[in-house]
């Protein structure tokens, strides 16, 4: 089964690099992308996959570092951090519209409650940073990766 993982997110301001810090764990054992923002870029790195698994920072009121799971198919009203130009959910649900036969089968997204995505520093604040652990852990267990 073809699998990528893409990591949303921006390594200069704080919590906003943790999908990328994320997705640095895959690289030479499954294909990743990483994406300072998204648009219909995200469509053209999902084609072609039996699924795909997109990491970001979020803002849903949970605490920082908590770890939320989404399915493609859920449509809420997700803040995903940084300053992405649309909803992820709306890029892919364009994408199963428009190529429905080339997008993954299985879209998982895990979302890392951030906590200061307005710093410039490329370190996660701590509480973030210990999220990365789980989120690789999850991936893991979730793509079948040893």
């Amino acid at each position: 089964m073809k699998s990528v993982i893409i990591g949303i997110g921006n390594p200069n301001f704080k919590d906003d690099g943790v999908g990328l810090k994320v997705v640095e764990h895959f690289e030479g054992i499954v294909d990743t992308v990483a994406f300072l923002n998204i648009g219909f870029n995200l469509i053209d790195a999902l084609l072609g996959y039996d699924r795909a698994v997109i990491v970001d920072g979020v803002k849903t009121g949970k605490e920082p570092g908590s770890i939320v799971e989404f399915n493609a198919d859920f449509w809420g009203n997700v803040y995903a951090s940084g300053t992405h130009n649309f909803s992820i959910f709306e890029i892919i649900r364009i994408g199963y519209s428009v190529f429905p036969d080339e997008m993954p089968n299985d879209i998982k997204i895990i979302g890392i409650e951030v906590e200061d995505v307005e710093t410039l520093s490329r370190q996660c604040s701590p509480r973030v940073e210990s999220a990365i652990p789980e989120a690789v852990s999850r991936i893991k267990e979730y793509l079948r990766i040893n």
